[in-house]
């Protein structure tokens, strides 16, 4: 099936404007992703089930936990939709959202270009909104990866202590546990959380890379 005109636009676009900074398309979908190791910047032209056209979501995953699918732990929707009526007025909605999405992309690895920024940045993000186990866990990490042991402490805590029980919620609660204990040993936890931002690399099936939370922190 050939590639639809809207989606050829798009893709048009984001490659004259995002693939300079270095952010590649994942395979043939609506996807670019900004990978910087440990992080990722994941921008989505999401396509609609009504209309031929796009919204722009932008977000950023953390690999800090072991998970094969991408998902957009801090951000989300950033522009409504932009309905193609004709390749002009597309392209230019499209090339609109390839430059919002520029700017969003060099202002998070601002943000995030040391651990103390991106503690800031990411408890920051979470200040508005109403707590979540998975809230609370990627404060807890920004704070472990940042050395702020205390808060990173008290945070993880209130994953443990959350009531949910489902399965991966206790994966999720068994992990903070583990964490926990290798902050309050002493540990080298970085090292732990390098193997685990590998293993999570792996299981997207993306590159190896040589950032490493311990040599950053």
């Amino acid at each position: 099936m050939s590639t639809p005109q809207h989606s050829k636009i798009i893709n048009k676009v984001a490659r004259e404007i995002l693939k300079p900074l270095g952010v590649k398309r994942k395979g043939q979908s609506r996807i670019w992703l900004d990978d910087n190791g440990w992080w990722i910047t994941v921008i989505e032209f999401q396509p609609s089930g009504w209309s031929k056209g796009t919204y722009l979501n932008i977000g950023i995953n953390w690999q800090w936990y072991p998970k094969e699918h991408y998902a957009f732990d801090v951000g989300y929707r950033e522009q409504g939709f932009v309905e193609y009526e004709n390749d002009q007025q597309f392209e230019e909605g499209a090339r609109s959202f390839a430059e919002l999405a520029k700017s969003k992309v060099l202002e998070i690895r601002e943000s995030l270009s040391t651990p103390e920024s991106m503690k800031r940045y990411i408890i920051s993000a979470f200040k508005e909104i109403r707590p979540t186990i998975w809230g609370e866990f990627h404060q807890g990490l920004a704070c472990a990866v940042a050395r702020d042991k205390a808060q990173a402490i008290s945070f993880l805590q209130s994953v443990v202590s959350n009531s949910l029980d489902t399965e991966w919620a206790l994966e999720l609660k068994d992990f903070s546990k583990k964490l926990i204990n290798l902050i309050e040993s002493g540990s080298d936890y970085h090292t732990y959380l390098d193997e685990v931002v590998s293993k999570s690399r792996e299981l997207k099936k993306l590159e190896t890379t040589d950032i490493k939370i311990a040599v950053i922190a």
